[in-house]
């Protein structure tokens, strides 16, 4: 332990004496160490940690896949039967994210909400903090309504008041008994969720009882103990067989999906997140690589020291131990700071793109990102120090006591150019996957989504159905608000819709094609749906191809007419003209709409996404929505006529809130935010990675012109010219940044496929993104060759001469 100490004391005065060593060593492991405990804070809060839970390894996320739809909502009467046939659950319930106008307690307001089954909390093992949670038979239809509030809302909207339990509360219209509270920090099933209202009072509405309908439900069950993920598929295989035989209609080829919780919730991450480890991983690598070569480098003046120490009798792994002391020393320093640098850069990761993160709130420095980064502070230390350590350890005493020779090692000398290759060829790895994903983003951008985002502001108002029964009732509303927003100034064109594209679209229905054979049970084709207002497609600027718009006589009591888009014409009526031909919504059965125009096709799901499913939309005036989104297109900037849009709503119904005020210009770049934060991730990782390999490839070539000072002297006083000398250092540099480059092209080749998921409209080993990176990395290092290249045509073959 005394010898331990010596070493310490030691070896930080060395590291004191030569600060400018140290500051570079620091710095470099400051930026691979503290990159590198950013993305594993990230990843083991999203992936690694469980979900906050008891047991939450036993939860699964069940939702039911047809032939057309893999991810499909739950039908509630087939939930029932799930309860009921089931052998491998201890619970099982069924949620939805439900959206609540909040009224008669203060301004009107609309609450995110969740309607579940009573199941729901048994099976996540939670209870309410105060009060209690639904009971089975608050869960049943005709029960009395109840409502759990979650904490953040009892403390922002009620102050805290322990004497709101058991008081009433009216969401959309009706009076809804308060019964808990849960505790601090739940948000089931998504965040900002603010209460939960019973699924079963509700479970006689059509949307319900009707077991070809699949009203938004998800199921969530606990696994009996020792029941495996692949059990309960197979369980679940055999219940839905059973409910196909039974009911054929509704049921011919569904199946049930079973995922365990957390890979449901972490699922369209996962990929990204282990390519940045990767990347980051790789960054560390580069920084080591750096500051290996910096410590041979140093060695060299320490060779003196060094013989003296083993002439006076200093074992070999004396003189290892002390210089493996002063590496983990500058490692340790580099994780401290590594972890301040982690700690903003988390910060950073989350604001640029708060939403594009599961589990965000969970990110944080906690004691397992702390030892993983103490870790990796020694493991990296070790790493990059202990070979110098071992090169400098067996000194040639005679010659270096007679400080007869200044020349390094041949082996020292391979294994810093081998180290140089080493950050070459990762740099370019990383480079090359930045390409791709700055690609990949430009194409994203450039995809035409089939409308106009400029201008556009958008807004949700949901009328309560007690206290708007009657459709009409509805319509006047809706075109009375029209009007009013439409006299405001700036605005141009209003329109209403029950859904906008990119993510926040309309509800799939079945059809099927009048005067075309009716579709086998379980292949009846899904439409994309949507109610809209023919003032709708002018604001959006999404262009009728043919035929015409709705028009005000498109209403109740008129012939049901549709607007399709250009795939579904195509795909059922190729080659004939779709309008005027009738379709039947709802299967063969419904009643028969006439289609009166094609649109242009917009993408509904995502810039990077095409649904297979074909377009269709319907009149608002012959099909009424209680919940529609308000799209306002304006000549000034869309944010400045949100007050006067609120007022206009409030001075037709002072108890009406709207919510989820948006321009579409937001929508679109929300949609491509998780491409737009990898892109920035890896472009950062890869800018770092191609300084420290300048870096390195400079101090080579430096140390290199050093200890050849001697030979270009020589070199010069025979008559070697200066174009000569730059051409031998250049040469010599680039012969290793060649290698480098060669080595680097073939792991990219293979590296890049695990990115495969994340671009878009590129080929992971897409070849001018290979060739151009290549160029850019080659010209870096020959710059970083060059500096040190003219210093040595500066050499003065008197003084080289003399040098010894």
């Amino acid at each position: 332990m005394t010898t331990l100490f010596q070493d310490l004391r030691y070896g930080i005065r060395m590291l004191i004496k030569n600060p400018g060593f140290t500051i570079v060593a620091v710095l470099a492991l400051t930026l691979g160490i503290g990159a590198d405990s950013a993305i594993f804070s990230v990843v083991n809060a999203v992936l690694l940690r469980p979900l906050p839970y008891p047991d939450s390894e036993r939860l699964v996320i069940m939702r039911e896949r047809s032939p057309q739809i893999e991810g499909m909502s739950v039908a509630y009467l087939n939930f029932i039967d799930w309860r009921e046939q089931n052998t491998v659950f201890e619970n099982i319930g069924v949620f939805r994210r439900q959206r609540y106008n909040l009224t008669g307690s203060g301004e009107p307001e609309r609450l995110l909400g969740s309607m579940l089954s009573a199941d729901v909390f048994p099976t996540l093992k939670v209870a309410a903090a105060r009060g209690r949670v639904f009971t089975s038979d608050e869960d049943k239809p005709g029960a009395n309504l109840v409502v759990v509030l979650s904490h953040a809302l009892w403390q922002r909207r009620f102050g805290g008041d322990e004497t709101i339990l058991d008081q009433t509360l009216t969401l959309d219209g009706r009076s809804f008994t308060v019964i808990g509270i849960m505790p601090p920090g739940f948000q089931f099933p998504a965040r900002g969720t603010e209460l939960w209202t019973a699924v079963g009072p509700t479970s006689t509405d059509q949307g319900f009882s009707n077991r070809g309908n699949h009203p938004g439900l998800a199921g969530i069950a606990r696994l009996k103990p020792g029941v495996t993920v692949e059990q309960a598929r197979d369980d679940m295989e055999i219940v839905a067989s059973n409910l196909e035989k039974q009911y054929p209609d509704s049921n011919t080829g569904n199946r049930v999906t079973v995922t365990s919780a957390l890979e449901n919730a972490v699922r369209t991450i996962r990929p990204a997140l282990l390519v940045l480890l990767g990347a980051v991983g790789f960054v560390l690598l580069i920084a080591c690589a750096n500051v290996a070569n910096l410590l041979l480098a140093r060695s060299t003046t320490r060779q003196k020291e060094i013989a003296i120490r083993t002439a006076l009798g200093a074992s070999r792994w004396r003189i290892v131990r002390q210089l493996l002391t002063e590496s983990v020393l500058l490692s340790v320093v580099g994780g401290g700071f590594g972890l301040l640098l982690a700690r903003w850069g988390v910060k950073l990761i989350i604001a640029i793109s708060p939403n594009s993160i599961p589990r965000s709130r969970e990110i944080n420095l906690d004691g397992r990102v702390v030892a993983f980064t103490i870790g990796v502070a020694m493991l990296t230390g070790i790493i990059f120090g202990l070979v110098p350590a071992l090169h400098s350890s067996k000194p040639d005493l005679n010659e270096t006591l007679k400080d007869a020779s200044r020349g390094s090692t041949g082996g020292r000398h391979l294994f810093r150019s081998g180290l140089v290759v080493a950050e070459v060829a990762l740099t370019l790895v990383l480079l090359i996957a930045a390409g791709l994903m700055i690609r990949s983003f430009y194409r994203l951008q450039q995809v035409d989504p089939g409308f106009g985002h400029e201008r556009l502001l958008t807004f949700n108002v949901a009328l309560p159905q007690k206290k708007y029964p009657d459709p009409q009732q509805k319509i006047n509303f809706f075109e009375q608000l029209a009007e009013k927003i439409r006299s405001l100034p700036g605005v141009e064109t209003v329109g209403l819709s029950s859904g906008l594209p990119l993510g926040n679209n309309g509800w799939q229905t079945s059809f099927s094609v009048v005067g075309q054979p009716d579709p086998e049970p379980g292949q009846t084709p899904l439409t994309e749906a949507a109610v809209a207002s023919p003032e709708y497609f002018q604001a959006m600027g999404i262009t009728i191809l043919s035929g015409r718009n709705f028009t005000d006589q498109d209403r109740e009591g008129t012939p049901k007419v549709t607007l399709i888009d250009e795939e579904f014409a195509r795909r059922h009526w190729p080659g004939d003209e779709a309008t005027g031909k009738q379709i039947r919504t709802g299967g063969p059965k419904g009643a028969p709409v006439t289609v009166v125009g094609v649109l242009r096709r917009v993408k509904m799901d995502g810039l990077n996404e095409d649904s297979n499913r074909v377009q269709s939309y319907y009149p608002f005036r012959q099909l009424p929505g209680a919940g529609m989104t308000v799209v306002v297109k304006t000549a000034v900037d869309p944010m400045t006529v949100v007050s006067g849009a609120r007022e206009q709503v409030l001075a037709l119904d002072q108890d009406q809130p709207i919510d989820n005020v948006i321009t579409m210009e937001q929508i679109r770049a929300d949609s491509i935010a998780p491409d737009r934060l990898n892109l920035m991730l890896l472009a950062c990782f890869a800018a770092v990675a191609l300084i420290l390999a300048a870096v390195g490839i400079y101090g080579v070539m430096a140390y290199s012109v050093t200890q050849r000072t001697h030979e270009i002297g020589i070199r010069m006083a025979l008559g070697a010219r200066q174009t000569d000398v730059l051409g031998m250092v250049i040469k010599q540099g680039m012969k290793l940044a060649v290698i480098g480059l060669a080595i680097g092209l073939a792991g990219a080749w293979v590296a890049t496929r695990a990115m495969t998921s994340l671009l878009f409209g590129v080929s992971a080993t897409d070849p001018l993104t290979f060739a151009v990176i290549s160029v850019v990395l080659a010209g870096v290092a020959l710059g970083a060759c060059f500096v040190p290249a003219r210093r040595a045509t500066k050499v003065d073959p008197m003084i080289a001469l003399r040098y010894e």
